[in-house]
């Protein structure tokens, strides 16, 4: 017996406009930034013993700029007729849940510094309500790149995504500084104990970190921003000086250049043979940033290592950012068919009998315009 397909209507989805994806980013920079300062007040002020601190008001007011920013503008201007899907501008629904999240996290967050009192080095960055304002945050921190995607933006510059991207690492790097290399400058430390196997397993860590990172977002985009590897290095390198006043400033600042070598490598083969782009990130940024990272340590505290272990590490680092590279580098297109699609989630929308009508955020399919 045959059976027919019913095809549910169009939905009028709207999608946001450059300049507000960029007002998103700029408030994540306000967010991160207060994140830090908070961060540098748990480490430097011992008699941080109250929720109502200077920079816990950073913190809070940059997640309040961040949460006006994701508002839909058809609710600022007093018209969210239909459903929330015809009104929310695309990839930012996980936005305003991670704004909500937030808000509760935040009052968990007052609630365990008043039974609890103020943690301090690792209990902080470990504490539950800590974890939950992590993921909240992230979630509204991924919009700008979310919503790039939705619009099908391949621009090689981006800057509400590069920002967004930027701030993303910052923040996870932010809650593993206690495993970082740039910082703790491993390299330097002859000793066994924590000095070598501790120093690989930051090295693995960090490079995992920076690896996913742009190949999360190749995936939702189709390519790599220009810029994107540099600025990823610079946030998970540099910030997290605050928290011992930028002791090892070398180690942190020489990576960029590996990572600047990087992202050309990267945009040479995006040119010629786009299909190996996420190959080549899993390559070439830790090829081109450990190296680099190694010689900041010998100008500055001399390295310690034998060559047979940071040889060793630059080489496994490569080697697991090859391995991920390789897991979602697409299949070569049969003969006489087109390449393969952005991503492996666009190419599983191609069959849904739901069809999904883009248009201006603050318009319709209609009059076309944002207003």
């Amino acid at each position: 017996m045959a059976t027919s397909v019913v095809e549910r209507p169009a939905v009028h989805r709207p999608v946001s406009s450059e300049r507000r994806d960029l007002l998103v980013a700029l408030a994540a920079v306000w967010l991160t930034a207060g994140l830090f300062m908070d961060g540098w007040a748990h480490s430097h002020v011992p008699d941080l013993e109250t929720f109502f601190t200077p920079w816990h008001a950073i913190l809070y007011s940059g997640y309040a700029a961040l949460a006006v920013s994701l508002v839909p503008a058809r609710v600022w201007r007093g018209r969210p007729q239909g459903a929330m899907v015809t009104w929310v501008p695309a990839g930012y629904g996980l936005g305003l849940l991670g704004a909500v999240m937030f808000a509760v996290a935040g009052a968990c967050d007052m609630m365990w510094h008043i039974a609890f009192g103020v943690e301090r080095d690792l209990e902080a960055l470990l504490s539950p309500p800590h974890l939950l304002l992590l993921t909240a945050g992230s979630l509204m921190i991924a919009t700008p790149i979310r919503a790039a995607a939705a619009r099908g933006d391949r621009r090689p510059v981006q800057p509400a995504v590069l920002i967004s991207a930027a701030c993303g690492t910052g923040v996870a790097a932010f809650f593993l500084n206690y495993l970082s290399p740039f910082t703790d400058a491993p390299a330097a430390n002859s000793g066994y104990g924590n000095g070598q196997p501790f120093g690989l397993a930051e090295c693995l860590v960090y490079s995992t970190l920076l690896t996913t990172t742009a190949l999360f977002v190749w995936s939702r985009l189709g390519h790599v921003p220009v810029g994107l590897i540099t600025l990823v290095v610079a946030a998970a390198s540099v910030p997290n000086g605050v928290f011992d006043d930028f002791e090892n400033l070398a180690a942190q600042l020489w990576p960029l250049l590996g990572a600047v070598a990087a992202d050309f490598a990267v945009q040479g083969v995006a040119a010629r043979r786009p299909r190996f782009v996420p190959l080549t990130v899993g390559v070439a940024l830790p090829l081109a940033v450990w190296p680099a990272h190694l010689v900041g340590v010998q100008m500055s505290l001399g390295v310690a290592w034998s060559l047979e272990l940071w040889s060793g590490v630059v080489a496994l680092t490569t080697l697991a950012g090859a391995a991920l590279g390789a897991l979602v580098t697409p299949s070569p297109a049969p003969r006489g068919q087109a390449a393969p699609g952005r991503s492996v989630q666009s190419l599983s929308t191609q069959s849904l009998p739901v069809q999904t009508l883009a248009v201006p955020e603050g318009g319709s399919a209609i009059d076309g315009g944002d207003g």
